[in-house]
């Protein structure tokens, strides 16, 4: 092999090396930060409740999320919007998700919890509770609702309106005000028949340090390799006359 294209081949094996590399330190750090979310959910569920009666006091949470909350508001239940295809132990069904208007007229959504759907009718909406008046509802309030993949939508006009995802914007619109950027997962006790059990958001931490080995042990594979050669290389070398 000449000069020209031995150091073009190790010029590739150490750019192909450092690639590995790094991308290995990128899955790494990405197991590193949803672990870290991880923790900060559980730390979260542990810490006592921000009193939140007015938008006032929307921003400040919205700043660290999750956060626990403790509002005080009324449900806006005409405005409920129904989220399709959440699965519960092995049961289909609908988280609700409820407007909660504070008494200086802010809005926060509310994911109050999840209920059975008809299997005999999927579009048919269960019956449950429509607590009214001013209400204390305590819970965690995170970026959002899980997002499911949208394979059809339904028809926008209702008021209880099914949906496969939670629209911020559709909610804006129907209700002509502005919305908090977050949503609260309910967990205080209420008598609406509604199931409350939520689970940390599924961090995939274990597959992105499965990466990262993979990443890194191609890396060695690669040195190897590259060593071996260039060592077979220079025995050869050295072998001429």
């Amino acid at each position: 092999m000449s000069r020209h294209r031995t150091a073009i081949a190790f010029t590739a094996a150490v750019a192909a090396l450092i690639a590995a590399v790094q991308l290995g330190n990128w899955q790494s750090r990405r197991a590193e930060s949803k672990l870290a979310h991880e923790r900060a959910f559980k730390s979260a569920l542990a810490e006592a409740a921000i009193d939140v009666r007015d938008g006032a006091e929307l921003q400040p949470l919205g700043e660290r999320l999750p956060r626990r909350a403790r509002l005080h508001g009324e449900f806006l239940h005409r405005h409920t919007v129904w989220l399709d295809n959440r699965v519960l132990e092995g049961r289909p069904g609908f988280y609700v998700v409820t407007p909660l208007r504070l008494h200086d007229g802010a809005i926060v959504l509310v994911n109050r919890g999840w209920v059975a759907r008809d299997l005999a009718d999927p579009t048919r909406l269960p019956s449950i509770g429509t607590p009214a008046g001013t209400l204390d509802i305590e819970g965690l309030a995170v970026s959002g609702v899980p997002r499911l993949l949208e394979i059809g939508r339904a028809d926008p006009a209702g008021a209880a309106a099914i949906r496969p995802n939670l629209d911020l914007d559709e909610v804006r619109a129907r209700l002509g005000r502005p919305v908090a950027p977050f949503v609260v997962q309910q967990v205080s006790p209420l008598d609406d028949g509604l199931t409350r059990k939520w689970e940390p958001p599924p961090s995939g931490v274990a597959k992105h340090r499965g990466y990262a080995f993979q990443w890194y042990a191609l890396a060695v594979l690669i040195a190897l390799l590259t060593v071996g050669l260039s060592w077979r290389h220079l025995r050869a070398k050295g072998r001429r006359p």
